[in-house]
This record gives C-alpha cells, structure tokens and sequence, in this order.
C-alpha cells in the first residue's frame, strides 16, 4: 500500500517506521506525534481526537479503510447478490399472498351479496307461510260447526270444553248391527245341511211322480176346444 505515509513529515510506510491513526482521519509517525501532540489535539488539524496504533489487529471498521476497493466492490456484489435474492424470494411471496387476498375478498363479497339474497328469500318464505297458515285456520273455523280450534298449536281452555253443546249422531244401520253369522263347518250344520238336501230331493221325487201320475185325455166332440185340438195335430 504505497498511499499510507505521515500526513506532517510524508514519510511512507516502512519496516522501521510505526503509524497511527487518529479519529479525524490523520496519520503519523512516532517522531510527528511526540513531538506535536498536545492534550490529546491533532498535530495537524488541531482537534480533539483519539489514537490508535496501525496493526493487524485493528478493529474490522478501520480495517475496512486499508482494504483494497477492489475487494471491497467484488465483496459488496456478492453482499448485493444475496441480499437481492432473499428480498426477490420475499416479494414474490407477498406478490402471491397479495392475489389470494384480493380473490378472497372478491369471494367472500359475493358470498355476502348472495346471503343477502337468501335472506331476503327466507323473509319472503316465512311471510308467505305465515299466510298460509293464516288461512289455513280461517278455513279450519269455517269448516267446524261449532267454532272449534283444529290448529295442533291451539289449546282448547276448559271453559270452551264446557260450553260446547253434545252432539249426539243418529244410529244408522250398519252390517254389524246384524246379528254376525258364522260360515264355520262343524259336525251339526254337517248334519243340518244332509237333512236339508234330503229333504228337497224328496219333494222333487214327489212332484215328479205327480207328473207322471196325470194321464192326458183328448177333448170330446161336445168340448169348445175340440176344433183347435184337430188343427194342431
């Protein structure tokens, strides 16, 4: 580093020769600085300042102003290179997070457009049951002949059950008014049924030789008939 020298005497650094550096940005040897320092001042400028010794063991900050620009730069690129990156990588994921927040609130907008619209339906629904029912139970006390509540959610109060006249329906004629007759086969009805149809077969046989019993005889001359008897035969 062929830059470095006292700033009083312009002696360059050599093996024999030890600077330092102040905090107003002044250098010096050891001769310069014993023989111009005063109370902590710069010997050139004259300000108040502190100093330290150039070596390798500076702090890396005062490192940083011995160091070749070159290195700096070509450090300072790749510092850029990365942090640009990280800050790419950082805005593509806001980038993205920014479109799923915009589509979801397009949705949940529509979402609450079309619930205001089932509500206002619901609104439309119950009115149009409540009419109904309306008029379900104006029907209901037109149909009843004494004004009788038929609505389940209706309680009939036990005034009104006193108060209601009785009712009493005529006895009509039904087939169990009847005495009931039973169609079961048993040994007596057996025996009834053979009685019956013996019975009958008797009568049939009676009539039957009564039939054959009657002997036709012809008209006589004298008889009114006897001409139309002649004709039909």
């Amino acid at each position: 580093m062929d830059w470095i020298h006292c700033n009083k005497c312009l002696k360059q650094l050599d093996s024999g020769i030890i600077l330092h550096l102040t905090s107003c940005g002044h250098m010096f040897c050891n001769s310069c600085l014993e023989n111009g320092s005063k109370d902590n001042t710069c010997v050139l400028c004259c300000a108040p300042c502190s100093v330290i010794k150039l070596a390798p063991d500076m702090k890396q900050e005062v490192q940083d102003y011995f160091t070749d620009p070159e290195e700096i730069m070509t450090k300072a690129c790749e510092v850029l290179r990365f942090q640009k990156q990280h800050r790419r990588r950082l805005v593509s994921y806001v980038m993205q997070s920014a479109k799923k927040f915009y589509a979801a609130r397009s949705e949940v907008k529509r979402m609450s457009e079309l619930c205001q619209k089932q509500h206002s339906q619901i609104k439309e629904y119950r009115a149009t049951i409540k009419e109904l029912k309306s008029q379900l139970v104006n029907q209901s006390k037109q149909a009843s002949p004494f004004m009788i509540p038929t609505s389940p959610g209706n309680n009939l109060s036990p005034s009104f059950i006193q108060c209601t006249p009785a009712c009493k329906r005529p006895a009509k004629s039904t087939p169990y008014a009847q005495p009931y007759q039973s169609t079961l086969v048993t040994p007596n009805r057996i025996s009834k049924q053979r009685g019956t149809s013996s019975s009958a077969q008797s009568q049939r046989s009676n009539t039957s030789n009564k039939i054959s019993s009657t002997v036709f005889t012809p008209p006589t001359p004298e008889s009114v008939g006897y001409k139309h008897f002649l004709k039909n035969l």
